[in-house]
């Protein structure tokens, strides 16, 4: 007897203490409309934390943009997660992760949507609203991907070569390093290996590796053993924010 009520007032109980998604923090409702309008025929990538605060506002955007009929994926920064988004055309990412974070501009940059943060906070990583940034592309693959601020890549050993071409010439570098960042518009690239060190100004170069497997290192983000080449450019503007 006891079992057959018990389901059903439980049931009821669950449903009258279900929380409003707008009620759960006050811009998600702001932050909804404004990315629904920007992917009206696409889905919004909603980049959150792993904390129970940011797993809780996260699931109630995607409540509300679910209600606006538009769809959205939840990604967080760690390694990986961005595979869910295969598949998707994205429109717009919306960062509930903060200002700590630089995933959620790199991901709007790389899928080149723009980027929705709470309130009156339209600073990217520089303090700016929209930013150029560097595209990096696989020769091999043609897969794409952008750095905010630098990306370099170093041989492990002496053994390592770097070829690195700028308007159809190659300069070879043994056993060193190619640093590039961005300055006004334009890349700084910076040479230095055995024998080679010059630094120069670019909108687009070529590496490519040979010998020992190469460091790539993105932004703060060291990646694993590099063997191949790379297309760099300049994307002017390539990262844009937006208040919401």
């Amino acid at each position: 007897m006891d079992t057959s009520t018990d389901g059903p007032v439980s049931a009821r109980a669950r449903s009258a203490h279900k929380q409003d998604p707008a009620g759960v923090w006050a811009p998600l409702s702001g932050l909804a409309d404004a990315a629904a309008q920007a992917a009206s025929t696409g889905s919004v990538a909603i980049s959150r934390g792993f904390d129970r605060t940011s797993r809780v506002r996260g699931k109630a955007l995607r409540d509300l943009l679910v209600e606006r009929g538009v769809s959205a994926v939840e990604i967080t920064p760690a390694l990986g997660s961005e595979r869910l988004l295969a598949g998707c055309e994205v429109a717009a990412v919306v960062n509930l992760v903060g200002d700590g974070s630089w995933q959620p501009h790199r991901l709007a940059a790389k899928l080149r949507a723009p980027l929705f943060v709470p309130g009156e906070r339209t600073a990217t990583l520089a303090g700016e609203s929209e930013r150029d940034v560097i595209g990096v592309t696989a020769a091999s693959s043609g897969e794409r991907d952008v750095a905010l601020t630098r990306l370099a890549v170093l041989a492990e050993t002496t053994d390592g070569k770097l070829e690195v071409t700028r308007n159809g010439e190659t300069v070879t570098i043994e056993g060193g390093r190619v640093e590039v960042t961005l300055h006004e518009g334009s890349l700084d690239v910076h040479l230095n290996g055995v024998g080679v060190e010059e630094t120069f100004a670019a909108t687009e170069i070529g590496i490519s590796t040979a010998g020992t497997p190469h460091r790539f290192i993105r932004d703060e983000l060291p990646i694993a053993d590099f063997e191949g080449a790379l297309t760099v450019a300049t994307e002017p503007v390539g990262l844009r924010v937006r208040a919401a």
